[in-house]
């Protein structure tokens, strides 16, 4: 099934509107804040999902010639939270519209375990469906992650980092409770949350900007944080977390400006 939506339509409806269709494969990534339009920049991911397997097409227009342009997914240069339209290179490319290949028989991904056991005590004995997978994401996401009307936040604010799997396994073992993620024959992914709230920083404010004392990958405006605020708290929480764990943590916003 391919389904087009347009850049400006909010994310999370999209998502919602197409698990009520009976369109599924986005509802891992149900209760993300946003548009269609930006899903692909970052290739927006969560438990076990990642849009850019469920990207077709992305329309743009090319705002220095006012061309229009369609990127198959293969050009888009999709990454972990990277893609093409990432890139400053590349920031006159304006996404409008996004074509999404999605399945009309539901297969539901449930590799991660609070997900699962969610889904399955709402399903009660009875099949998981498409809506109670959703159901379950977005009861886990409000238990752990403060909502932007509420609290200014811009969601998770560091990537996992990918180290080799020696020193994944070296941590492992100073850290047993560390979740690792087996990424090729050579690397592994760890949980940035964890480092930093094993670094000590859950709840740590530095001026009006604050690390979220519920989920430590969340970086939050306490009180009337300025954007330095934000870049400085980020910097100290990569400086703690290289220095304990010789680990490079990196943003997934782009600074501007």
């Amino acid at each position: 099934m391919l389904v087009t939506a347009q850049a400006g339509e909010n994310w999370h409806n999209f998502v919602q509107y197409t698990v009520q269709q009976g369109w599924f494969g986005l509802e891992n990534l149900s209760l993300i804040y946003g548009t269609v339009g930006a899903s692909p920049i970052q290739n927006i991911g969560a438990y076990g999902v990642e849009v850019k397997d469920r990207i077709r097409r992305v329309f743009a227009t090319d705002t220095q010639t006012g061309k229009s342009l369609i990127l198959h997914n293969h050009e888009c240069n999709f990454a972990y939270r990277d893609s093409i339209f990432k890139q400053p290179e590349n920031k006159h490319l304006l996404i409008t519209a996004v074509e999404f290949q999605l399945d009309t028989a539901f297969q539901p991904q449930l590799g991660y375990g609070d997900i699962a056991a969610t889904a399955e005590k709402m399903a009660n004995g009875k099949p998981i469906t498409a809506q109670i997978v959703a159901n379950a994401v977005i009861q886990t996401r409000q238990a752990k992650l403060p909502n932007p009307d509420e609290l200014g936040n811009a969601g998770s604010f560091f990537r996992n980092p990918i180290v080799s799997n020696a020193q994944a396994i070296e941590l492992k073992q100073q850290y047993s409770d560390m979740p690792i993620f087996a990424v090729d024959d050579k690397t592994s992914k760890l949980s940035a949350a964890k480092l930093i709230d094993l670094a000590g920083l859950k709840g740590f404010a530095l001026g009006g900007a604050a690390v979220y004392h519920k989920q430590p990958l969340v970086l939050v405006n306490q009180n009337n944080a300025t954007p330095q605020d934000i870049v400085d708290l980020c910097q100290y929480i990569q400086k703690v977390v290289q220095e304990k764990f010789a680990v490079s943590i990196q943003p997934e916003p782009v600074f501007v400006g």
